[in-house]
């Protein structure tokens, strides 16, 4: 096996931008020896690489060469979270199988950004899980939460504190808006609405959202087949704030507005699914029902 420890310490060390001179000193060498290093002439001492490894953030396998096979493993962990297919179960059951793996994980691949979010993810499921204290309607008739008992939510804590780092330094895009949309409910939810406010500010428009800007970034046919994703998109977020809306007030079941409300959904999504292939629809048409 090739190893390009060397090329992976110079990538590195340019991504960032820190000098050969500074890194040697940190790691306390010589300039040279780090050139050396880089240039493949020899490789940097075994009691070094813990060092190297967590200065750039990376495990000892990645400053080897062996990304691929670091990424086989992430994969395989994800999937066996993908297994219990929890968003779909209402018991706790998979709570502490999950977070077990996920935290093995993490010890194998530390800051791996990919883990570090689905570890928030699963965190926030269980908080639903293991603190039962679902929302009331209030003396106004409006739906609200429990803030003082979801407060000592220990799920939610550690997810908001993952959650705070990821979305102020993750490298991946994905990752921080990932994070911000957890961040967002999970302040609302322990009545730090003004914090969760301030992150929900940080995302961009409607108007300026990935859906709506591939509409306008291609033309023809593709062009045609993003309107259509945006179209399914847009009923199924307009269906589901919809309904939020109708339960959000108690005063609602008072009349037939809500039924009436939701027969005009089910008919939205007759006019974007004009063939009777409702697709990925399919879900929120059963809910309707």
């Amino acid at each position: 096996m090739e190893l390009k420890i060397g090329n992976t310490i110079k990538r590195l060390r340019k991504e960032k931008d820190v000098t050969q001179e500074d890194f040697a000193e940190l790691l306390g060498v010589s300039p040279q020896s780090v050139s050396r290093w880089e240039n493949d002439v020899c490789y940097p001492d075994m009691e070094l690489l813990p060092s190297i490894a967590h200065y750039f953030g990376v495990s000892i396998d990645e400053l080897f060469g062996c990304q691929y096979d670091r990424n086989k493993k992430i994969d395989g962990i994800l999937a066996k979270i993908d297994a219990f297919n929890l968003k779909y179960h209402g018991d706790d059951d998979w709570v502490d199988d999950c977070l077990a793996i996920l935290r093995e994980g993490l010890a194998e691949f530390p800051g791996n950004e990919r883990l570090t979010i689905r570890l928030a993810d699963t965190l926030y499921e269980a908080g639903w899980r293991r603190h039962r204290d679902w929302p009331g309607y209030s003396n106004e008739g409006y739906l609200q939460l429990t803030v003082d008992e979801q407060r000592k939510n220990p799920y939610w804590d550690e997810s908001i504190q993952i959650c705070e780092r990821l979305a102020g330094s993750a490298a991946d895009a994905a990752v921080r808006t990932q994070a911000i949309s957890l961040l967002v409910p999970m302040y609302r939810n322990v009545g730090e609405t003004g914090k969760a406010v301030g992150w929900a500010n940080k995302m961009p428009a409607l108007d300026s959202c990935r859906e709506i800007l591939l509409t306008q970034a291609a033309d023809g046919r593709e062009r045609s087949r993003y309107i259509g994703e945006f179209l399914l998109k847009a009923a199924q977020q307009f269906s589901e704030q919809l309904m939020y809306g109708l339960v959000a007030n108690e005063r609602h079941f008072d009349s037939d507005m809500p039924i009436l409300k939701i027969k005009g959904l089910i008919r939205l999504f007759g006019l974007v699914c004009d063939d009777g292939n409702y697709g990925p629809c399919h879900g929120n048409l059963q809910y309707l029902y």
